[in-house]
């Protein structure tokens, strides 16, 4: 359910009149527009800079609230018979895939298949070695980090430890034990309640039974701002980025920028 709150971090335009809530600025903007659009979509066709943002942000920010850092290489683009020293055509951000990044001898290495390379560590396990100056780290707010990581672990061990209370509901209905399932959901609620606080998150409102209204409200707020911290973060991660591929690209000093979003003013 978290992952799927955190698809919005970049909100939807639900009418066409709308301005469009990102744009490109730098003396050659309509031209970084295109190549930071494709280089950030999916799909195939020419992708609006809109939806390419609000998917990359969105798969970003899932990836750091549920796993930790995320490391995308930059992958320059040429003409397939470009000279040597020509100048890219355009770029990709490519995702290294949570838990094959590592480091040998102080270089780093993603773990690949075997039919991608004949490289292998001391255990056998095959990899390829990247080049650190086109890898970008992207990272939660630093007071977010530790929170974060213990909603998440909780989230996780809640998941496995669901359902262990039915077997005593079972002996409960026949009297072989004094389990006390409501007593259990107030406790439970209340428990998810406080270690959920520091993100606002509300899990569906799960806990809402015996919530006052105000209460529910400031954890709407608090989650928003969340969101709206960590789009931000991600916002000064991938500019940072843009601004290292423009220099080999002459994008005229691109950056992104937000507009018609929230934020923590408003």
């Amino acid at each position: 359910l978290l992952h799927q709150d955190l698809n919005t971090i970049v909100p939807y335009s639900w009418r066409r009149d709308e301005r469009r809530l990102s744009r490109i600025v730098g003396s050659d903007s309509d031209r970084a527009t295109e190549l930071i659009a494709s280089a950030l979509s999916d799909d195939d066709y020419y992708p609006s800079l809109d939806e390419s943002l609000r998917q990359f942000f969105a798969t970003t920010a899932q990836y750091l609230v549920l796993g930790g850092p995320v490391t995308y290489e930059i992958d320059l683009l040429y003409q397939k018979d470009a000279s040597e020293g020509a100048s890219p055509e355009g770029f990709r951000l490519e995702l290294i895939q949570p838990g094959t990044l590592a480091e040998r001898d102080g270089q780093p290495i993603q773990y690949v298949l075997p039919a991608l390379s004949p490289l292998t560590d001391r255990d056998g396990m095959h990899y390829v070695a990247l080049d650190r100056s086109t890898l970008v780290q992207f990272q939660l707010p630093s007071d977010l980090q530790m929170p974060v990581r213990d909603l998440v672990n909780f989230l996780k061990t809640a998941n496995v430890e669901q359902g262990r209370e039915l077997p005593l509901v079972e002996q409960t209905m026949t009297g072989q034990s004094s389990f006390n399932y409501s007593a259990y959901q107030h406790d439970q609620r209340d428990l998810f309640a406080r270690v959920t606080e520091p993100v606002g998150w509300n899990v569906r409102d799960l806990f809402k039974e015996g919530q006052l209204e105000p209460l529910g409200v400031w954890r709407q707020i608090r989650f928003l701002e969340f969101k709206v911290r960590v789009r931000d973060k991600i916002l000064v991660d991938l500019n940072h980025a843009i601004a290292q591929i423009g220099e080999e690209m002459q994008l005229g000093g691109a950056q992104i920028e937000l507009g018609g979003v929230p934020t923590l003013a408003t």
